[in-house]
């Protein structure tokens, strides 16, 4: 029997996933950002070098717009005349329907641009099709429509492209972990995921220098576990067990790593870790990674001192495979540059 999957236009599959969350509005929502980015195209087109960002900068200030409304009909009402009966606090009708549209609108327009910047991380792609979870269209919609900063909508949108690629990828506490970060725990977690080797980040740094990159300070570290992304815990160790003539291998950003042993007898190495919570590991993808070399290099400086080196090759890459050893990737030293260790063993 043949496996057939098929393959749909991520737009429409994204579609699928709205209006399994908002019901029928999802149409115009996707509806619009497609005729904006068309209208775009042939724009830039006809005006060569223009700004590619008009529509989106549009869209964008249409909930600061309504803020600003907001606000300005707040502020007629304090300095008009002040009626008959002041002093007690009286809900009318209308005020209530009022706040109630007001409230809407923003929950409208914060969907809205989810869903928007989701369609634009798919752009022209084509993915499987499947059926989206209605558990999980409800619990995204449910905590997106809330979300009014900015840069917490994109890490939103990215979430939903990135379900919409690969169904499965971000799990219900997860996304109640979305929910509680703030703008700064993105940050914060941005800055520490270019360190994320695997699903851990290397802690020697804080035990042999002096100095270390602001991003994994402890104050750092402390806010990503108390967020739920990270464990950090002073006696937490990667365990790192080697087998005759091979290498232990790890992801890293756009590299493989390799840890070698450099003497046959050594036969394991401890590395000082602060490990990503299941919440952390899914939402890594979503980061922006670059991983620092110095990092690196003090992360070779540190196996130095215990009679091993580190190499690295570009990811992804076609590496002989030795054989599997509990569950850890063991890679042949073939296509692997050494990275040389940072004389000071710090992070610059």
């Amino acid at each position: 029997m043949v496996d057939v999957k098929l393959k749909v236009r991520a737009l429409e599959k994204l579609l699928d996933y709205a209006a399994s969350g908002i019901g029928a509005v999802a149409g115009p929502m996707v509806a619009t950002w497609k005729a904006r980015r068309e209208a775009e195209a042939k724009r830039i087109a006809a005006q060569g070098n223009a700004d590619a960002r008009t529509i989106e900068a549009r869209g964008d200030a249409t909930t600061a717009q309504i803020l600003a409304d907001a606000q300005a009909a707040a502020q007629r009402a304090l300095s008009g005349p002040i009626e008959s009966g002041g002093g007690v606090l009286e809900f009318s009708r209308d005020g209530i329907v009022q706040r109630i549209e007001f409230q809407e609108q923003k929950r409208q327009h914060n969907i809205a641009s989810v869903v928007h910047g989701a369609a634009a991380n798919l752009g022209d792609e084509t993915v499987g099709d499947h059926a989206p979870d209605p558990d999980w269209t409800a619990r995204f919609f449910d905590s997106v429509q809330d979300i009014s900063s900015e840069n917490m909508k994109e890490l939103w949108a990215k979430v939903l492209s990135g379900e919409v690629r690969n169904p499965g990828s971000t799990s219900l506490r997860t996304l109640d972990v979305l929910r509680n970060m703030t703008s700064n725990d993105a940050r914060v977690f941005n800055n520490a995921a270019q360190y994320v080797i695997d699903d851990f980040i290397f802690r020697g740094h804080a035990e042999t220098t002096s100095t270390c990159d602001p991003a994994l300070s402890v104050s750092n570290l402390l806010q990503l576990d108390d967020c739920g992304l990270l464990h950090l815990d002073r006696n937490l160790r990667k365990v790192l067990n080697f087998s005759s003539g091979a290498g232990l291998a790890f992801f890293c950003g756009d590299f493989i790593l390799r840890i070698s042993r450099t003497s046959d007898s050594v036969s394991k190495v401890e590395l000082p870790i602060a490990l990503l919570t299941a919440a952390g590991r899914e939402l890594l993808p979503v980061t922006e990674r670059q991983l620092p070399i110095d990092y690196l290099r003090t992360l070779a400086k540190f196996l130095e001192s215990r009679d091993c080196d580190l190499s690295r090759t570009d990811r992804p890459v076609n590496v002989p495979v030795e054989q599997p050893v509990g569950g850890v990737r063991i890679y042949a030293p073939q296509n692997f540059i050494r990275i040389e260790p940072n004389p000071t063993g710090e992070i610059a």
